[in-house]
């Protein structure tokens, strides 16, 4: 057994006494730190939540923009949410000058806020012009122009395009080549391989059209009629019509149309609101469809296979369109004769004779057209 030695007793008890001394000090120091690191993760805990629910309330706007575009254009988005337990500030404003949807989106909890602000721009695609083709372009005695919106009335063709006396009060761009022959004028500029510089036009797709979307708002009230049906002096929609569809004169549309044969209108005349889809032919001869509001135009569409849409015969006054709508045949043909149009064309195949088109640039911030979508240009934490 080793016994201690003078010099070492008592070491221990000199160590515990300076231990007791120091400790008091080196425990406040270390409360102090874990107290502000976790006041630190409370703050990077609260500051991620607020985040994720600004970004929420960013993607709640954006819905709102594809779904109801025209509707934000006129009354701005002020919307107060409560995402997660955390309130959320959004708004959405239209501005003009930019085409843009400009989006603020404050989260607030525990007298903290993430506040996120982003431009969302829409990508029409084939409605971002007046006319649209998906191959070679005829344009005959026609006018694209509108007074209120200079310089809007875009031409594109995934093809070439022939002009003779007409007037496009705007850009005309083809894959192949533009041909402007007597009497032809164009204001903008041209992008086609026989220009020089080319730089290449940007090739447009013209998707396919899902129908169910269509069918579905034209059955949301039930009203199904099976076999042809014939109207006038009435409302007409939503309506789902298995069979041909015959429109006559004074004809109210109220929600959508659609038809699973053909659609024809001699000599009627249809206002109010309201899409027309149809899986067969469109022929409207000496008719007038007006609506009250520009900004929110309607679709006159086909989906079936190689279906065509026939407008013309109408000797309206250019400033009091016969029609005005978006009127799109992805799969077949557009021929428009003799008939003022408000809208934007869009087809594989299209003929205009002695017609005058006017497009209303409002249809660029319009995200629910076939083929359109929203692109982020900024997006910027405060």
């Amino acid at each position: 057994m080793k016994l201690a030695r003078k010099n070492e007793s008592g070491q221990i008890f000199v160590l515990v006494l300076i231990l007791m001394l120091i400790g008091p000090l080196l425990v406040v120091p270390m409360l102090k730190l874990s107290y502000s690191s976790q006041r630190y993760n409370q703050i990077v805990e609260i500051n991620t939540l607020n985040a994720y629910a600004a970004d929420s309330g960013i993607e709640y706007a954006r819905y709102a923009i594809y779904n109801y575009p025209a509707q934000i254009q006129t009354n701005p988005l002020n919307k107060n949410l409560v995402i997660n337990g955390i309130d959320v500030h959004v708004t959405a404003t239209w501005d003009y000058a930019s085409a843009a949807y400009m989006i603020t989106s404050t989260a607030s909890r525990a007298n903290r806020s993430v506040s996120i602000e982003c431009m969302i721009v829409v990508d029409v695609g084939l409605f971002g012009n007046v006319v649209a083709c998906d191959g070679n372009l005829s344009i005959q005695l026609s006018d694209f122009i509108n007074d209120e919106y200079p310089h809007e009335s875009d031409v594109y063709t995934n093809g070439n395009i022939i002009i003779k006396n007409s007037y496009i009060d705007g850009d005309v761009k083809a894959t192949e080549n533009v041909t402007l022959q007597a009497g032809a004028e164009v204001y903008g500029n041209i992008v086609a391989k026989n220009y020089d510089p080319y730089e290449g036009a940007i090739v447009l797709e013209f998707p396919a059209i899902d129908p169910q979307i269509h069918e579905d708002r034209a059955k949301e009230t039930d009203n199904i009629v099976i076999g042809d049906y014939s109207t006038s002096d009435e409302d007409l929609g939503p309506i789902y019509i298995d069979g041909n569809l015959d429109i006559g004169s004074n004809v109210k549309l109220t929600g959508t149309v659609y038809v699973t044969g053909n659609v024809t209108m001699v000599n009627g005349d249809t206002y109010g609101f309201g899409d027309i889809i149809s899986e067969g032919d469109i022929r409207f001869t000496n008719f007038a469809y007006i609506i009250t509001d520009t900004e929110t135009l309607p679709i006159i569409m086909t989906t079936g296979d190689g279906a065509s849409i026939d407008i013309g015969n109408d000797t309206g006054d250019p400033d009091d369109p016969a029609t005005m709508a978006i009127i799109y045949a992805p799969s077949g043909t557009i021929n428009i004769t003799q008939i003022n149009v408000l809208g934007s064309i869009a087809a594989p195949e299209i003929t205009l004779t002695n017609s005058t088109l006017q497009y209303p640039s409002e249809l660029r911030g319009r995200a629910d057209l076939p083929g359109a979508g929203l692109d982020t240009i900024t997006y910027t934490f405060t």
